[in-house]
């Protein structure tokens, strides 16, 4: 019985450590969209101003 809670531990903790790199890849991808985002506004926003 001690095994099978120590083997459940150990997979509970890989699970929460596998979603804990989804998060953290899933929240660099949006910071990296934002980003481009903004440069992409910025880019359109001086291409487009005042010239035509």
């Amino acid at each position: 019985m001690l095994v099978l809670l120590i083997a459940f531990a150990i997979v509970a903790s890989l699970l929460v450590e596998l979603g804990l790199m989804v998060v953290r890849d899933q929240w660099e991808a949006q910071q990296i969209r934002y980003e481009d985002e903004r440069q992409m506004n910025s880019v359109f926003k001086r291409t487009s101003g005042g010239r035509w």
